[in-house]
């Protein structure tokens, strides 16, 4: 058994992440913002260790990974959080806040926290899963931004991998479809449950594939390799 920090941890897909790693007798640092949210997250399982974190403060990121680091007991980290503004950049109401906090959230804390979490002892094997989205191959006609982020995860994801590669260190990219979450609420169609989108990545732990297409990613994958219009036409309408 293992010891994984789960960021984005109060609902939805990180959430589903916990639990399902403390099912299976692993210990999970669940970070997350909702206090309360968190707090009836500890009551389910006595595995799960949960911290009020916000992953856009760089101060309280450092502080936690400076801890945990230094006692060299986590396995993995699963970087789920992300925010999404399903807007158009010119939006009136998306301005530089709005975009700063998609950028830091699920773009920057990623990279900072899998530069601070790596293990101090070389031959230590550790695994960091991204979790992405087929926006970081095409964009739709809004989230021009979240899709930006997505697109420098998967890279940075690619990165790492060239890194460490012959190392210990594995780097797992997890291309989701649409997932019935509170972040997509009242659009798209023929969405997967939390509960199924947690389990694909709770999988990737587990040495295969360095990419992994999860539900309807997998056709995406196949109209990549056939049909790149016909792919990049289907992102569009989402």
């Amino acid at each position: 058994m293992g010891r994984y920090v789960v960021t984005g941890a109060s609902s939805g897909i990180g959430l589903e992440i916990a639990l399902q790693l403390a099912a299976q007798g692993n210990g999970v640092i669940a970070l997350g913002r909702d206090r309360e949210r968190l707090r009836n997250l500890a009551l389910r399982d006595r595995r799960i260790e949960v911290r009020v974190l916000d992953i856009r403060d760089r101060a309280a990121v450092a502080a936690l990974a400076a801890e945990l680091a230094g006692a060299d007991v986590i396995d993995g980290l699963i970087n789920n959080a992300a925010i999404q503004h399903n807007v158009r950049l010119d939006d009136r109401l998306y301005g530089a806040d709005e975009i700063a906090d998609e950028i830091e959230t699920n773009l920057v804390a990623p990279l900072i926290l899998s530069r601070l979490l790596l293990p101090r002892t070389p031959a230590r094997p550790f695994v960091i899963v991204n979790v992405g989205s087929a926006l970081a191959c095409y964009p739709k006609a809004t989230s021009a931004v979240y899709s930006a982020t997505k697109a420098g995860l998967r890279m940075f994801s690619d990165a790492l991998r060239v890194q460490f590669d012959g190392t210990p260190v594995r780097v797992v990219d997890v291309v989701l479809p649409v997932v019935d979450t509170p972040m997509t609420a009242g659009r798209g169609r023929g969405k997967i449950t939390a509960g199924a989108a947690a389990a694909a990545i709770v999988r990737a732990l587990e040495p295969g594939p360095a990419r992994l297409h999860v539900g309807k990613a997998k056709l995406l994958r196949l109209l990549q390799l056939v049909a790149p219009p016909v792919a990049a036409a289907i992102i569009r309408k989402l």
